[in-house]
């Protein structure tokens, strides 16, 4: 299931978003856009990881322990995305 959303965008992004369209080989707008977004909601998500991990991890940098790895952010991504749904009574 989809939605349609309206957007209203200056003329120098609609230029900008146009060229990167044809650059970039995407089959229109839509596919650029839904692609950006999704981007934009990863790294978010990715923050929100981040954080998570530094409170509930936080004195293990001052223990001398290693930054988070890829692999650390992305279980962390789970975990905060599932209590989400938790607290969102979802599941």
């Amino acid at each position: 299931m989809s939605d349609v959303i309206t957007l209203r965008i200056e003329e120098k992004l609609l230029k900008d978003l146009d060229k990167a369209v044809k650059e970039s080989n995407f089959p229109s707008r839509a596919g650029f856009v839904k692609n950006a977004l999704r981007k934009a909601i990863d790294d978010w998500e990715t923050k929100k990881a981040i954080k998570w991990l530094k409170k509930t991890h936080g004195a293990g940098k001052r223990l001398g322990l290693k930054e988070p790895t890829q692999r650390d952010i992305e279980r962390a991504k789970d975990i905060v995305a599932r209590k989400s749904l938790q607290e969102a009574g979802l599941i």
